[in-house]
């Protein structure tokens, strides 16, 4: 065991070291500053802190989370080795445009303990996250009537936003007997390795922390299954992209053009429905998918 895990973070170090050869000078974004602007640093900086054992402990990690890789021309090249799997081909979000529709993929670098703290994926929108070298640890718990925002990030517990921090503090409480006699479901547990994808259905709270150095790529979708919960969070959250969304779809899908003309402005249907925006169906999430191209070369 320990042998596969010291190959791990080999195979991990070398991806790191190859992305900065091809795009050291490029800046990736790793946050926001308090007025909401993206913070860019160059990944040849990046680099240095991923590999500087100073800040292994770090409270905040610096994570890459970047949703414009594809649009900058300095990391465009990335998307010469991406390509979605066939089982999320289907994403009716592309009939709104590339400029008008939300952001929809990532590539998503990290050190160990960083990651995304507990939340819902905005729109009811699904994702899918292809795991290139690491290890990612996933808790995922399946919508429940009941199962609130309120519980999963109460107050008071000293919850500040980091996964790390939900994973010390919150998941043991979602593992106890309170929150089992509550009525509420036990979470799900995975761990992610190279070349598996994990499928996160859409109103499904979760959370991720990453295990080691890790290079991921994800994107959110909207599928025809799903689409009646779409249209509803859209046009309430994004009332003129639904409107265009619409528009389009009058055009080249008249059957869920008719679907979204039927749809209450605000039924029964949508009165517990969860979303929320975030940095992102069975019981075996975990799909095994080492064929695709986003483990080609660049990556």
């Amino acid at each position: 065991v320990l042998d596969a895990v010291l190959e791990a973070m080999a195979q991990a170090s070398k991806r790191i070291d190859a992305l900065k050869e091809k795009f050291g000078s490029h800046r990736f974004k790793v946050g926001s500053d308090d007025d909401g602007y993206a913070v860019r640093l160059k990944f040849s900086h990046i680099h240095h802190y991923l590999t500087d054992e100073t800040h292994a402990k770090d409270d905040s990690p610096l994570y890459i989370f970047d949703g414009s890789f594809g649009d900058k021309e300095g990391s465009m090249p990335l998307l010469d080795d991406y390509a979605v799997p066939e089982y999320f081909a289907e994403d009716l979000f592309q009939h709104v445009g590339e400029k008008r529709r939300p952001p929809y993929r990532w590539v998503v670098i990290g050190p160990p303990r960083s990651g995304s703290s507990v939340h819902v994926d905005p729109l009811a929108t699904s994702a899918w996250n292809a795991l290139i070298s690491g290890h990612k640890r996933w808790c995922l718990f399946p919508p429940t009537p009941g199962l609130e925002k309120a519980h999963l990030k109460p107050k008071g517990i000293g919850l500040d936003g980091e996964s790390v921090t939900w994973f010390n503090k919150m998941y043991p409480r979602t593992r106890g007997a309170a929150w089992r006699d509550a009525g509420r479901p036990p979470p799900m547990d995975a761990v992610q390795r190279p070349g598996e994808i994990m499928y996160v259905p859409d109103g499904w709270w979760h959370a991720v922390l990453n295990l080691d150095h890790t290079v991921a790529v994800t994107q959110n979708v909207v599928t025809t299954s799903r689409f009646a919960k779409a249209w509803r969070m859209t046009k309430r959250g994004r009332p003129k992209m639904s409107a265009k969304w619409l528009e389009k779809l009058r055009l080249r899908r008249p059957d869920l053009a008719a679907v979204a003309d039927a749809q209450p402005r605000r039924g029964e249907e949508s009165a517990h429905e969860v979303t929320s925006s975030s940095s992102s169906s069975s019981s075996r999430c975990v799909l095994s998918h080492t064929g695709s191209r986003t483990t080609a070369s660049a990556w």
